[in-house]
């Protein structure tokens, strides 16, 4: 019997020397013969959930269609979500069950710039790919890390392609800046700064506000009086809304310019008449049904039965971080670790998907897809596209 033991364990170890194949596999976290183990942490609770529950929509409608496809190589997707309430320490929580206890393969679409900062090292301490936080900051992708592939055209570049293109045309000279006193509003603040020094001007007014805070008229009222006829936000949607109905309450009709932050539909829906006119900058329309195309038209088709609603363009954000992953887990092969997903993401070259985002590259020195961003504007209380691609540097 114990020479039988013997000569089975020896078996066993020749088999795995001589079979790398399963030998990674059996040492990959999150991966079996059958399954893929992704994870993420939205906002399902908290003061952005209203970002977070569609973009759940988004990443579930994905998921979906992929498994019901055959999945990536035999194996199916399974997404587990946990909800952080925008709260950072509610993330590394999140973050560390994720990766302890469900033992995820990668974190993918970790939502929010202050708590995919906060949880970004716990994953990246764990040797896991740490792919496309909902969030522009550009952090996400700078340092460069092997491990770090971010999705978003960052707000700093986003925000200063913005404003040259609105100081070329419109021939603004008075700009103010109204920012979250954060991670998130300093990427703002900065972009402004440089921009204006490029283009000869400086800030006349500049102004913050607490995360959280839901009056702005003190903060309105410092911009007015020093006329600023541009103002650049560094605000999400609910603080968008507030300070423009703050801005138009005084009678005041200044031009505001918002980040990606703030290009939701929803801000039209809540804003009405006091968002008229606003800008921002976008990576991908809005998806319209009397706009869309053909493609998106099916999509939207499958999406609005599933989750009995519309879908917006968070759902969309929700369904390309995930079906990029996936992209990228296809192009590693059967053979899936973490160096074969790198160089599966990495393959990916001037990709662009059926929404009309950006085209999106990734390369082995260069893990962010794309720095070009759209101007857009709301006009008859939708966005509207005023630009085709553009960047600052160019």
């Amino acid at each position: 019997m114990m020479k039988f033991a013997t000569s089975a364990m020896a078996a066993l170890a020749a088999l795995l020397t001589f079979s790398p194949g399963l030998q990674a596999q059996a040492e990959v976290q999150g991966v079996t013969d059958t399954e893929i183990v992704l994870g993420t942490h939205l906002d399902l609770s908290g003061p952005i959930n209203f970002w977070g529950l569609p973009v759940k929509n988004g990443m579930e409608m994905a998921v979906d269609d992929i498994n019901a496809a055959g999945g990536i190589h035999g194996r199916k997707l399974r997404l587990l979500i946990e909800d952080m309430g925008y709260d950072p320490k509610k993330a590394v929580l999140a973050t560390q069950k994720l990766l302890t206890r469900d033992r995820i393969f990668a974190m993918v679409g970790s939502m929010g710039t202050v708590t995919s900062a906060a949880t970004m090292p716990l994953v990246l301490e764990q040797g896991l790919p740490h792919l496309f936080p909902i969030t522009p900051a550009e952090m996400f992708a700078l340092p460069f890390d092997r491990l770090k592939f971010a999705y978003f055209a960052p707000y700093y570049d986003d925000v200063r392609t913005s404003l040259k293109y609105l100081i070329a045309k419109n021939g603004y000279s008075r700009i103010g800046v109204l920012y979250q006193d954060d991670e998130f509003g300093a990427n703002i603040l900065k972009a402004a700064q440089d921009q204006l020094a490029e283009s000869g001007l400086e800030l006349v007014s500049v102004t913050s506000y607490k995360r959280g805070a839901t009056d702005f008229s003190s903060q309105i009222a410092r911009l007015r009086s020093d006329s600023a006829d541009l103002v650049v936000m560094g605000t999400i949607v609910r603080e968008t809304v507030g300070a423009m109905a703050a801005a138009r309450n005084l009678g005041w009709d200044a031009d505001f310019l918002v980040s990606q932050a703030g290009y939701a539909p929803i801000v039209a829906e809540l804003g009405k008449g006091a968002v008229a006119g606003l800008y921002a900058g976008a990576m991908t329309p809005i998806p319209y049904p009397d706009t869309a195309s053909p493609d998106v038209l099916d999509w939207i088709g499958r999406y609005k039965p599933k989750f009995n609603q519309d879908p917006n363009i968070e759902a969309v954000v929700g369904y390309m971080v995930i079906a990029t992953a996936a992209m990228g887990m296809e192009n590693a092969g059967r053979d899936l670790t973490v160096d074969s997903l790198v160089a599966g993401l990495e393959q990916i070259r001037d990709y662009r998907n059926i929404f009309g985002t950006s085209p999106i590259s990734f390369t082995p020195d260069d893990h962010l897809a794309t720095r070009h961003t759209f101007l857009a504007q709301i006009q008859n209380g939708r966005w509207v596209p005023l630009t085709g691609f553009m960047h600052y540097g160019e």
